[in-house]
Parts: structure tokens; C-alpha cells; sequence
């Protein structure tokens, strides 16, 4: 039997490497591998489940972990248990089973998740049921396995099944679930009955450990696996099970965790050999290169989805992602360009040059470098069934793995046939043109062509016979003319910014619909030859935006490749509306060999694309494109550095915020979509964002201080293929501070209204105050004016009086010496007066005779007749008083009883008289006047210490 058994596997092994591998275009999914740093919980996991809107779910030793495409979350159970059980069911539940814990998984209104326990609930406190190993769902009914016992649960109602044994696995299959028991064997188990009846006998398959029981092609037959990797058919009906191969070739050991159906494949996670591969006759086959990506060997368990197969690990966790539209499928070198020849593929890079054979089947692409191409190659051209490389190195001529260089020149850019002329091509150096000419298997690099040593690296026939256009990225544009025997270049028109180009830079030149098209920084442009001038070709400006930088224009079928601005994309030119589609491939923004980029398309709508982070194989996809359910995940607000999570359900009308907010954070995922590194969102702020935001790979979205009112936040997704996500709402208000409600602003606009009442008020007052000022001021003005028109007359009038004083004065000056004179005459004549009266009185005494003594008499009568007497003093009064003014009258206000004689000797005093010359006047000694003196001073109250003359100057 072993002998049989081996010369089997042989047979089958044979078999399988004669059967045509399927097309290695379509046989390229994707591994993405996560590790500790991106979930941050413990690396073994045993379970995982998935629920309707993509979340999904993993059983872990640190308790749940909830993925959502962007995030992860982590849930633990009260006992710290690891996870070995998760189940949606078809009411929204996820159940989670651990060591003596039964619960579910739920989501509060904030969307954070929580663990909720069943076991007082299901009246499982105290229970000892240890690990629930598996759970399943059947016809409404929730059946957890433990090793002693099934659990079942049918809306609330518990029922306990205890094993004979041991219960090791456990499956539901269409409406049965199938339970092995150790001791029993595999039974099918019914929770309407709560019965346990026998299906397979143990010693029908040796009496191992089943870790899987799977259904097959045929109906009424399942696939047992064990653990040692014995795969077994069993009927159903029969109860009959046969042996229908291994997983493991003899001599391998190792044990089998777990399996699923995959199509009409069957995959097998090992203990230490990764994943294995059954085809649907149950026979080992190859395992397929993805599968073998798989970052740790021990695999725990599968979770199958629309885009893909979730593989839990016992150090990690990876997701095989079968509907990819990119990857990347060459990655050790720069791509310049691509060639399909021969049913290989052909890349020239900055390493060299690479060969993979397409033909192989059942194979991922794996490419080797041809060992004479190392070092930069630059282009493959494909010229009469011949694969030309222009390398560095030179001219070479490739042949399957092999390459000949054809001349000594290095320094090739690629070779062109020559128009109308067999068997001659042109080779396009760093600095010029060398001829070649030959035919299959014999080349021969000839001269270089005179007359020309510019760079030829885009060169392109014009149509006319010898004629070529040459694009010097720097020096703008050629137009060659070589002579009939290509040695020389007899003419050459250099064409820049004066002929219709905005600059000469960038310049590049293309093929399109049987012409050709120049592209610029500033749009693509045709060579007008009637007027030798460049013009704007408005067909494809029309399309493409002419501000951006056109590097590269592609003509296949239907479908035009352009890349613009370092984003390349493409377009169907027959449609009367042609759009452009790039969404695809924005990963490859930034890395693309400007000015070489390589664009290859394939059949049944995808390309090759080379960059120069490697080679990407692109699916364009279908017309009609999916669109799935955007998350909000969960609306964070943080207020003097506290953080509140939000209600992200259970809102119709909105949430109610407060004005004090510092930050709102948004944070959203499209879980369907697939993986978050191809899922990008763009978001608007109703109230705040006038547009949409552009596209961004980033899965939140925060905003500061946001000012009262009402909001609207949107959130949308799409990914590289260009499905799209639906757009998420959140409706919120910031409510306004007392001061910031409607009720305040009604008040302040009646305050403003008042204020401006009152200002206005003010204002008409402050204009009645100011034009009452202003004509206070013309008042003032103009008596001002009038003041200083009289102020001009008093001062004429002052002048006048000045003048009238100054003669006055002078007149006064004038009759004061009069009067003194006048004075010191009556004085004077006063002393002769008296000194005759005593002359003759002496006479008189010396005259004897009679008639002498008449004679005398006479005399003194005439001299007493003409004496100064009263009326002499009277004139003297009136002439003093009109010199010195009301002096008298201001004496008799002192004092009103003194004497006209005490008047007139206050009046000769102060004309600074001395008591001599006073005393004739007054016809009193010396002696008399002192006296009188003293009594005018007593009169007059004037103190001895004050001089008289002074008192009597100052009146």
C-alpha cells in the first residue's frame, strides 16, 4: 500500500507539471503582512470573523482586536482570557468565546467597543467549560464547543450537550452541524432535538484527530482532514469514508491547524509548512507562490472575504488580497522601458537588462538579468521580429537570454529604421547619429553621420524623404536633412521660443493619428509647414490641460496613455467627451523616470507600468464600479485637554456642542474597500470648507476653535481602482454662549440701535453746539473786530491824549516854573518890600524935618497900598491848583478843617520851599512856619518818621 500510495503522489506530482499553468497576468494577488507595531496587542491569533460593514474581528491572547481598515482596537475581557472563538450571525452579533467567558462584541453610540458577558445571562456563573474552541450558527441557533460540552443557545433558552469524551471540532455545513467526538466519533448534532447522531464511526478514518471537515464537488460527501494531513471522503448517506490522499509527501512531517474550501482548491494551514494546497480531487498540488508569502509557517486559522483570505498566524497576521488592481511585480531596479518579445518580458533599467519567461506555469514572475547587459540600459525596440537594446554600454542585438553588441560606439539612446530604405537603421547617441545597417542575424554599426553632434535620444521621421526631428530637452528642436548616403547633414532648423513655442525646455515629440504632436510645458503644438511656424493642436488640448508639462502621449486601439505633471492616466479618444482617468495610478506620483517613462499596455484592460521604484502591473477593472458604505468611526472633542468621544449613531437631528471646544477630530475608514494603504478620502466642512478637499490617503480630519452655528461634516472614500465610497454625514451645532444667542443678538442690535440713536442725538447736538460755537465765534470774532477797531481808536485816541498829555505836561511844566518864578517873585518882592519898610523906618529915625517925615509917611502909605496882600495869594492858589489838580480838595478829604493858610503852606511845601523863603509869604517867622508844619502833620495824622514833602507828592 505505502508503495501504491508513493507511486501515486508521483503520478499526480507528474500530472499536475503537464497541465498549462493559467495566465500569469491574472494569477498576481497580493500579501499584506501586519505585525505587533501595527496592532499593538500580542502576535498569536486564533480566530477571526467579519461582519457586515467590513469590520473585522480577530481572537487574540490580549482579548479582541477590531480592525476597521484604518484602525485597530483592542477589547479585553474581564478575566484577561485570550480569544479563541468570534461569530457574526445574522442578526448583527459578534460572539466571542475565551476560557470560562461567553459574550459579544458590541459597539456604543460613540463607536467604541466593549465586551459584554453572557454568563450571568445564560446562567453560566461558576460553570467550568474552559476554552470555547468554536462557535457556529444554524438555523437561528448559536452553538458554542468547548472540549467538554456544546453549548447551545436559542433565544436565551441554554442547552448543555456533554461530550462522551472530548468534542475536538466542530462545523456547520449547509443545515447540519457536523461535531467530532473523540470516543464517538463524528456526529451530527441537532438543536431542535439536542440530539447527537453518529454520521462516521471512528474507526472508519483511524480513529485521528479531525481538524477539518469541508464540503467537496459531489453532494452527500465531505472532506475530512486530520491533523497529521490524511484526507479522507466520507459519505454522508453511508456513513462510508475512504482514504483519498495526504497533504505531506512521505517523509514529511508535520500537523495540519486548519482548513477551507477556496474555489475548487482546498488550503491547508500547517504547524511548521505554511499554507498547502489540494486540488478538488483531494490530490496535493503545488502550492501557488502567494501563498507561500505567508510571514510565520505556523497557520492558526482562516477567514475567507469577497477580496480576499484573512490568515491568522502564530506570529502575526496576513491578508491575501485577490482583487488588487496593482502590483508591483518587478522591484529590484530603476524601469526605463518594457518590451514583450517572444513570450518574455524584457525591462531595461538602470541595472540592466532583465528577462522573464511568461510561460511558465503556476509562477509569479521572476525575472533574471541577462549577464552581457549590466549597467544602464535606456530602450528595447523591437525592429523586424529583432530585440534591440540601447545601453550604455553601446548597440546590442538580444536573443532570448543572450546579447551581442553590434559596433564599438557606447553611449546608444535606441535604434529607428530609416524610412523607404531596407535594411538601414539609425543609431541615436549621446552626441549625434551613427548609420547601421544589416538584416536578421547580421548587423553593422557604420560611420557617424557629419554635420550633427547633438544629443538624439527623441527622434522621429517627418515625412519627408532624409528628414528627422530631433528634441533637445534644453536646446529646443532639430529639423535634420541627411544627405541620400547618410554620411553628412547638409541641413538644420533650429526651432525655439521664435516660432511659436513659449519656451524651448521639455520639449518632446510623439506620434498621434498620423502625424506628429509636440508637447510642451504650455500644451502640444504641430509643425506648420506653409508657415513654418508651431501652432496649438486643439484636439488633444482640448482633453488635456495645457497648463501641466505632457511628457508622454501613447496611441493603442481605442485608449490613449498620457502622463501629465508626473501622473499618468489615459483616455478613450473616440468618445465624443473623452475624461481622463488617473485615480489608478496615484501611487505612482513622485516615481517616475521623467522624461523615459515606460507605459506598456496588455490585453484585457491592463498595463505595465515602470517606475522607478519597479515594475506594476495595472487592471483597469470594470466600466461599472462598486460603491460601498463610508465609516465614521468615531468624533473626538478635546476641551482644556480632555478628550470626549461623540456619539457617532443614534443622532437624527444632530449633536449639541459647546462653544468651548479647542478641537473636533474626525476619524472615518471604508472597511470594504480593502486595505488602508489604497483607500483615499476627501472631506467638506458645510458652514467652513467651500469645496471638497482633495483626495488624501489620511484617515482623520480635525478642526480647531470652531465659532457657533450649525455643521455638516461629509467624508467620502474611494481606492485605486477607482470603486468609491458612499459619503458619511455627521450634523452638529456649536451652541452659542448667553452672549452669543439669539436673544443677545436681538439685544445687542437694539443696543447698537440705541447707541446709534443716541449717537446720532449726540451728533445733531454736538452740530447745533458747534454751529452755535461757530457763531459765537463769528460774534466773537466780530466783536473782537470791533474791539480792535475801537482797541484802534483808543489807541489813536491814547496817542491823542498822549500827545494832549505830553503838552499838557509840558503846559503844567511850563506854568509850574511860571508859578515858582512867580512865587519866588512874590517872595522876592515880599524881602525888598520888607527891607524898604525897614530902610526907611530907619530913614525915619534920621529925619528930623516934618516935611521928611510926610514925605516918609507918604512913602510907606504907597508901599503899603501896593504890599503883596490877599489878592496876590489868591492868584496864586488858582494857578497852583490848575497845575496840580483837586490837590486841595484831596488835603480837605484828609482833613477838612485846615485853614486856607495851612493849605497854602502845604501847597508851598510841596513846591519844595524851604521855611525861610515860606514864612514872608505867609507873613510869619521861621519860626511860625515850623510850628504850622507841625500842626498840619498832627491834623493829617502823618507820623514823625514819614517825610511830609513825600506824603504831600504822593496826592
Amino acid at each position: 500500500m505505502k508503495i501504491l500510495f508513493f507511486l501515486f503522489l508521483v503520478f499526480t506530482t507528474q500530472v499536475y507539471s503537464q497541465v498549462p499553468g493559467t495566465d500569469i497576468w491574472d494569477n498576481q494577488p497580493r500579501t499584506i503582512h501586519y505585525s505587533r507595531s501595527d496592532f499593538q496587542a500580542d502576535p498569536q491569533f486564533w480566530t477571526a470573523c467579519r461582519d457586515s460593514s467590513g469590520i473585522t474581528y480577530f481572537g487574540n491572547n490580549d482579548g479582541v482586536l477590531v480592525y476597521d481598515g484604518e484602525r485597530w482596537e483592542k477589547v479585553t475581557l474581564p478575566n484577561n482570557s485570550s480569544v479563541r472563538s468570534l461569530l457574526y450571525t445574522g442578526n448583527g452579533t459578534v460572539y466571542a468565546g475565551a476560557y470560562n467567558e461567553l459574550g459579544i462584541i458590541s459597539k456604543d453610540s460613540s463607536g467604541t467597543y466593549r465586551y459584554n458577558s453572557l454568563i450571568d445571562q445564560l446562567d453560566l456563573k461558576g460553570r467550568n467549560f474552559e476554552n470555547i474552541w468554536q462557535s457556529h450558527e444554524l438555523n437561528g441557533t448559536v452553538i458554542f464547543r468547548s472540549f467538554k460540552e456544546l453549548i447551545s443557545v436559542t433565544d436565551n433558552r441554554v442547552t448543555h450537550v456533554p461530550a462522551f469524551r472530548s468534542f475536538t471540532y466542530s462545523n456547520v455545513i449547509g443545515e447540519t452541524c457536523y461535531v467530532q467526538d473523540n470516543e464517538s466519533g463524528i456526529m451530527a448534532y441537532s438543536p431542535e432535538k439536542s440530539s447527537l447522531d453518529l454520521v462516521f464511526h471512528p474507526e472508519s478514518y483511524a480513529g485521528e484527530s479531525i481538524v477539518a471537515i469541508l464540503p467537496s464537488e459531489k453532494e452527500n460527501i465531505l472532506l475530512l482532514i486530520s491533523k497529521n494531513g490524511q484526507v479522507y471522503r466520507g459519505n454522508t448517506k453511508t456513513g462510508a469514508v475512504i482514504t483519498a490522499g495526504s497533504a505531506f509527501l512521505p517523509g514529511h512531517t508535520d500537523q495540519v491547524i486548519c482548513a477551507i474550501k477556496q474555489g475548487n482548491e482546498y488550503l491547508l494551514g500547517t504547524l511548521g509548512s505554511g499554507i498547502r494546497m489540494l486540488n478538488e480531487n483531494s490530490m496535493p498540488m503545488e502550492t501557488s507562490p502567494v501563498y507561500q508569502e505567508t510571514q510565520n509557517s505556523s497557520i492558526l486559522s482562516f477567514l475567507q472575504t469577497e477580496k480576499g483570505i484573512w490568515v491568522t498566524l502564530n506570529n502575526g497576521l496576513d491578508f491575501m488580497s485577490f482583487k488588487t488592481p496593482v502590483t508591483r511585480i518587478f522591484d529590484e531596479s530603476s524601469i526605463y522601458d518594457i518590451r514583450l518579445h517572444n513570450s518574455g518580458i524584457y525591462l531595461a533599467t538602470n541595472k540592466g537588462v532583465y528577462f522573464c519567461d511568461t510561460t511558465e506555469p503556476k509562477k509569479r514572475f521572476h525575472f533574471r538579468k541577462i549577464p552581457e547587459l549590466q549597467g544602464q540600459a535606456w530602450s528595447l525596440n523591437v525592429i523586424e521580429g529583432q530585440l534591440f537594446a540601447g545601453h550604455d554600454k553601446g548597440l546590442f542585438i538580444i536573443r532570448g537570454e543572450e546579447a551581442r553588441k553590434i559596433g564599438e560606439e557606447s553611449g546608444i539612446w535606441k535604434i529607428i529604421p530609416v524610412p523607404y530604405k531596407t535594411d538601414t537603421f539609425l543609431a541615436c547617441s549621446y552626441n549625434g547619429i551613427f548609420l547601421v545597417t544589416g538584416k536578421k542575424g547580421s548587423y553593422v554599426m557604420h560611420h557617424k553621420i557629419k554635420g550633427f553632434d547633438e544629443s538624439s535620444r527623441d527622434i522621429l521621421p517627418t515625412g519627408e524623404d532624409n528628414t528627422f526631428w530631433v528634441c533637445h530637452g534644453y536646446k529646443g528642436v532639430f529639423r535634420i536633412r541627411i544627405n541620400d548616403d547618410y554620411t553628412r547633414v547638409h541641413a538644420i532648423d533650429h526651432y525655439t521660443d521664435q516660432n511659436g513655442f513659449d519656451s524651448p525646455f521639455n520639449i518632446n515629440l510623439f506620434h498621434w493619428d498620423s502625424q506628429i504632436v509636440f508637447t510642451t510645458n504650455t500644451g502640444i503644438y504641430t509643425f506648420n509647414r506653409r508657415k513654418g511656424i508651431f501652432e496649438p493642436y486643439a484636439p488633444l488640448n482640448n482633453i488635456l490641460n495645457p497648463s501641466l508639462n505632457t511628457r508622454k502621449i501613447l496611441q493603442t486601439n481605442d485608449t490613449a496613455w498620457v502622463v501629465q505633471d508626473d501622473e499618468v492616466a489615459y483616455f478613450n479618444y473616440k468618445d465624443e467627451d473623452p475624461s481622463l482617468n488617473n485615480e489608478l495610478f496615484l501611487n505612482l506620483k513622485g516615481s517616475l523616470n521623467r522624461g523615459m517613462e515606460s507605459i506598456l499596455p496588455l490585453d484585457g484592460r491592463k498595463v505595465l507600468i515602470g517606475s522607478t521604484t519597479g515594475l506594476y502591473l495595472y487592471r483597469l477593472g470594470q466600466d461599472s464600479k462598486e460603491t460601498v458604505p463610508t465609516l465614521l468611526t468615531r468624533v473626538s472633542q478635546y476641551r482644556a485637554k480632555e478628550q470626549k468621544a461623540l456619539p457617532v449613531t443614534g443622532y437624527r437631528d444632530g449633536m449639541e456642542l459647546p462653544t468651548e471646544i479647542d478641537l473636533l477630530r474626525f476619524e472615518y475608514a471604508s472597511p470594504e474597500l480593502g486595505n488602508s494603504g489604497d483607500i483615499q478620502y476627501s472631506y467638506i466642512l458645510e458652514n467652513i470648507d467651500s469645496e471638497w478637499s482633495v483626495w488624501n490617503p489620511v484617515a482623520f480630519k480635525e478642526y480647531t476653535h470652531l465659532q457657533p452655528g450649525e455643521y455638516i461634516f461629509k467624508v467620502r472614500s474611494r481606492d485605486s481602482a477607482g470603486n468609491s465610497g458612499s459619503i458619511a454625514s455627521y450634523p452638529f451645532t456649536i451652541t452659542p454662549k448667553w452672549y452669543q444667542t439669539r436673544a443677545a443678538r436681538i439685544f445687542y442690535i437694539l443696543i447698537a440701535i440705541g447707541l446709534l440713536w443716541l449717537a446720532y442725538v449726540l451728533i445733531q447736538q454736538k452740530i447745533k453746539h458747534e454751529r452755535q460755537k461757530a457763531r459765537n465765534a463769528a460774534r466773537k470774532s466780530k466783536k473782537l473786530l470791533e474791539l480792535e477797531i475801537e482797541r484802534l481808536k483808543l489807541t489813536q485816541d491814547k496817542e491823542k491824549i498822549q500827545q494832549a498829555k505830553s503838552i499838557l505836561e509840558e503846559d503844567i511844566l511850563e506854568k509850574s516854573k511860571e508859578l515858582a518864578n512867580y512865587t519866588m517873585q512874590l517872595v522876592n518882592k515880599k524881602d525888598i518890600f520888607n527891607e524898604i519898610q525897614e530902610d526907611l523906618k530907619e530913614l525915619k529915625g534920621l529925619v528930623k524935618t516934618q516935611v521928611s517925615r510926610q514925605k516918609l509917611l507918604e512913602i510907606f502909605q504907597k508901599i503899603h497900598q501896593h504890599k503883596i496882600g490877599e489878592e496876590y495869594m489868591e492868584v496864586f492858589d488858582v494857578n497852583f491848583e490848575k497845575v496840580h489838580h483837586n490837590f486841595f480838595e484831596k488835603l480837605k478829604e484828609l482833613h477838612p478843617k485846615l485853614t486856607k493858610r495851612e493849605l497854602r503852606l502845604c501847597a508851598f511845601i510841596k513846591m519844595d520851599l524851604t521855611n525861610k523863603e515860606i514864612s514872608p509869604l505867609l507873613n510869619i517867622s521861621v519860626r511860625g512856619v515850623e510850628t504850622a508844619r507841625y500842626r498840619i502833620r498832627k491834623k493829617l495824622g502823618i507820623q514823625h518818621e514819614y517825610n511830609f514833602q513825600e506824603f504831600l507828592n504822593s496826592l
